[in-house]
């Protein structure tokens, strides 16, 4: 068989293209350089809460989502993902009918010519609705197993400060305004003389918009209500349940604050945070799920950054 030169021509022309292939192997596609509208939106909408700006190590992070959105939207299009998505065929019906308000063509007719016309490809709904399908077929066919107790354990450990609870009040409060001020120790000593209960009391001071009675607020909720002076005046006196305090000062006026209950800070026990902490570590490993899942895709492309 050695000697037939038709063997030796095609053992040649292998090796040929054995060589050819190592040496010059097929390019890989590119991906990129990021949209330049898609970056700019990124930094507006930054600077919108950060007047500082967008520094530079931001703005390449900014890049790396870019690059990440493109080639998850690349590998839904190569698995015909947009095709199968009824809220995608929803977006394409709602855009064809804005281009002609007078059609009389069907849902599906509509489906059909909007893909014609590519309309799944310039969409920023539709795409990021089919980053999202990518993201979740990435979850799904990817082992991820429920936390184990000691790994739940061990998160909780490492974040026991957050698990701080503040302290807790439930009170009513007599409220006058600041042209009124002067009234308030009258007020006062008429509410102790006579024990006058908070239903009754309110109606000697004014109105309050934001009502009378508030139920388990934080030092954080009453801020948010009643201003930080208040907040800390409350804070910093021993309270306890049944008595009132006062007066409190607050950006509005003055209150006279009756205790009705008082919760004081602790840390939440393990068996009381669990759950979240294994919906936080679920949900943390997804997103490195995702975050491998495309880092080993990158590498099938010829990324361009700028």
């Amino acid at each position: 068989m050695l000697r037939k030169p038709w063997l030796h021509f095609l053992l040649l022309g292998l090796m040929l293209f054995v060589v050819g292939q190592r040496l010059f192997p097929e390019p890989k596609p590119v991906l990129g350089p990021p949209n330049p509208e898609r970056l700019s939106a990124m930094v507006e909408n930054y600077t919108r809460f950060a007047p500082d700006g967008v520094s530079p190590a931001l703005f390449e992070r900014f890049i790396d989502t870019e690059l990440r959105d493109e080639l998850l939207f690349r590998e839904a299009l190569n698995r015909d993902l947009q095709y199968r998505d009824a809220a995608v065929e929803q977006r394409i019906i709602r855009n064809m009918r804005f281009l002609d308000t007078n059609t009389t063509a069907s849902d599906r007719e509509l489906i059909e010519q909007g893909y014609a016309l590519r309309l799944h490809l310039t969409d920023e709904v539709i795409r990021r609705r089919l980053v999202q399908i990518m993201e979740r077929l990435i979850v799904a066919t990817r082992p991820n197993p429920a936390p184990s107790a000691d790994a739940v354990a061990t998160r909780y450990e490492q974040e026991l400060d957050s698990w701080r609870e503040p302290a807790r009040y439930t009170f009513r409060h007599v409220f006058l305004s600041m042209e009124r001020v002067a009234e308030m120790p009258a007020l006062m000593e008429q509410i102790n003389t006579e024990n006058v209960s908070p239903d009754a009391a309110r109606l000697l001071g004014a109105p309050f918009l934001s009502g009378y009675a508030f139920q388990r607020q934080s030092p954080e909720q009453m801020t948010r209500v009643f201003g930080a002076e208040f907040a800390e005046q409350v804070s910093a006196t021993e309270v306890q349940a049944g008595v009132w305090i006062g007066p409190v000062s607050s950006v509005f006026g003055q209150h006279y604050v009756y205790i009705e209950a008082f919760e004081p800070s602790r840390t939440l026990a393990l068996e009381e945070v669990s759950v979240r902490i294994e919906r936080d570590l679920v949900r943390e490993g997804e997103e490195q799920a995702v975050v491998d899942w495309v880092e080993g895709a990158m590498a099938g492309y010829e990324v361009r950054r700028s």
